[in-house]
């Protein structure tokens, strides 16, 4: 016999699986504990009154559409259908009657009178289905709750008792519209706690390609420091000239690594980063990258304003990753014959870029894939650099504008 046959014929796995079929929560305990007072105060004038005969039987037959109701969660379609069979067959057992008698009526000035089948089960189940079947599915199911209470408390002629159809649509119709705020409430804060999630991943994913790109940039920075140390160490005595260019150009690159190294703090670095020898692209490369955006068929306009500073290489990263992004979205969700304007500003201490689209043919399908990570994760690496950065709609298109320091601080901060 093999593994799988052994494991099919075993005694314990058999009660495992049958036992998971019967498995309650907490919730259902304590919504079916709520119910059963509620029901009880609810036949007590009957058990005192017209089912004082059988008020032990009627009792029991109760309590069987509680121990029914404690399924709710689990099977909420099936146990509202038993349960509807359960309400069925009260009148046959205890009235000797499909309906309740005809001169069985409601009398509020005779509290004893007053006839009973059971009711807050049939409310409890119906609020389940509500809350977590679908809209057509719930209703289905609501119309023969509302139909089989009307025919038995109007004794099977609901026209002459109009007011018992109105009770039962509201207490019915209210319970249903109760369970399907409570099922959209609870799916609308599952899908926030998704996206939340999916949202911490895409930072964390985000954080790590910028701790490996910086991880090249400082690689990079103490290489040539080293170089430049141990060749200034030889020529010193010999070129004097030499050996100070050598010592100024440590200065300059040990301050860039040192600039770069506080954009890490705060940064999750990978385990197992992965390191590249290509100089990272920066808004030197601005013009292959609009280039590739227009021979997929966008056309772009550049326009750049003020006199060019003197970019750490990591904003200039930053700054080519963003228009990058923006265009990106204007390839992917506007396409072919769309217009995108690139406006780059220099000014003394920052450096200011807007790409904005005429949000012309673009295409009236919703894009599934338009989770929006994307600019999360530029979010994320600007406020890295000590910028700012802002998107939305602009008239029939979409802007994005981002504002970044020319140089690093300590803090990382303009």
């Amino acid at each position: 016999m093999s593994v799988a046959d052994g494991a099919a014929h075993d005694p314990a796995r058999k009660l495992a699986r049958l036992g998971a079929y019967f498995r309650l929560t907490k919730t259902d305990y304590i919504v079916t504990g709520l119910a059963a007072p509620l029901e009880l105060v609810n036949i007590m004038p009957s058990l005192l009154g017209v089912l004082a005969h059988a008020w032990a039987g009627a009792l029991a037959f109760l309590m069987a559409g509680f121990v029914i109701l404690l399924w709710r969660g689990r099977y909420p379609r099936l146990v509202l259908i038993l349960l509807l069979i359960h309400q069925g067959l009260f009148s046959p057992i205890f009235y000797h009657s499909l309906v309740l008698p005809a001169g069985m009526v409601f009398d509020a000035s005779d509290f004893f009178s007053i006839p009973y089948i059971p009711l807050f089960c049939i409310i409890v189940a119906v609020i389940t289905v509500g809350s977590s079947s679908s809209l057509w599915s719930s209703i289905l199911l609501c119309i023969p709750a509302v139909v089989l209470s009307t025919l038995i408390f109007t004794a099977g002629r609901p026209m002459e008792a109009s007011w018992y159809v109105v009770a039962a649509v509201l207490w019915i119709g209210g319970a249903w519209a109760f369970g399907r705020f409570v099922g959209r409430s609870t799916q609308r804060i599952n899908e926030l706690e998704t996206e939340q999630q999916r949202t911490a991943a895409a930072v964390a994913a985000e954080r790590a390609l910028i701790a490996a790109e910086l991880h090249d940039i400082v690689s990079h920075a103490v290489t040539v420091m080293l170089l430049h140390a141990a060749g200034g160490r030889r020529i010193i005595e010999a070129d004097p000239v030499r050996a100070a260019h050598a010592l100024d150009v440590i200065t300059t690159v040990g301050s860039d690594a040192t600039n770069e190294l506080s954009r890490l703090l705060g940064l999750l670095k990978p385990d197992n980063p992965t390191t590249s020898q290509k100089p990272l692209p920066t808004l030197d490369d601005i013009d292959h990258l609009i280039d590739a955006v227009r021979s997929a068929g966008v056309d772009v306009h550049l326009k750049q304003t003020g006199a060019p500073g003197k970019l750490d290489i990591s904003v200039g990263h930053t700054a080519y990753r963003a228009v990058q992004e923006s265009l990106t979205n204007v390839s992917k969700h506007v396409g072919p014959g769309a217009h995108a304007t690139v406006e780059i500003t220099w000014e003394t201490s920052a450096l200011w870029i807007r790409v904005m689209d005429d949000g012309a043919n673009k295409s009236p399908m919703p894009d599934t894939d338009a989770s929006g990570y994307g600019l999360l994760g530029l979010k994320e690496r600007v406020q890295v650099g000590g910028g700012w950065i802002d998107w939305g709609p602009r008239g029939k298109g979409f802007e994005v504008q981002l504002r970044l320091p020319l140089a690093a601080t300590a803090s990382g901060r303009a």
